[in-house]
């Protein structure tokens, strides 16, 4: 390999290695959208939601864990500034169901009863009227991580770089 050469295989090398970085991030970018299809995180099962569980004992389904609209899994975005990559929502309520937690709830939501079960109760219908209100409470929201590090993305990573390396 002659001087040109050299710099040749220099640049190329130089053009992978900063194309990596975002490569990587949309090899994860859709692991992630695929927990969706999973209903899991790289095969951890979510827990059900209520919602969820009503429909299997016979009410009617309304979507499925995390994607009754589809706007949590469409919101995931990412950004690569040298070699970091960061994943983000612009969805209020993504970190809640990613890392779980306590929600501490104001109360004041209206309801009615029907059949001895809560039906919650629009703020615009509940507008004038005089429905019953909730009182404050906690809401535990179990973690249904779709976003993260996990060992089996880091392998597809490694194996992914691997096969880029080998090319070169």
């Amino acid at each position: 390999m002659n001087a040109s050469e050299f710099q040749s295989y220099l640049k190329r090398v130089a053009v992978m290695v900063g194309d990596l970085p975002k490569d990587v991030a949309v090899l994860a970018a859709d692991e992630f959208d695929t927990n969706f299809e999973r209903q899991g995180f790289f095969g951890d099962g979510w827990a059900e939601s209520k919602r969820v569980e009503r429909y299997r004992i016979g009410e009617r389904k309304q979507g499925s864990t995390l994607l009754q609209t589809g706007n949590l899994r469409r919101s995931i975005r990412y950004s690569v500034q040298g070699g970091t990559i960061r994943f983000s929502s612009d969805v209020p309520y993504a970190s809640i169901h990613n890392e779980g937690g306590e929600i501490n709830h104001p109360g004041g939501t209206a309801f009615v009863k029907k059949n001895g079960k809560a039906i919650w109760v629009s703020n615009r219908s509940a507008a004038g009227k005089n429905y019953p209100r909730t009182r404050p409470h906690k809401i535990v929201m179990p973690r249904r991580q779709f976003v993260g590090a996990h060992p089996v993305l880091e392998a597809e990573i490694v194996k992914y770089i691997e096969t880029v390396l080998k090319g070169y």
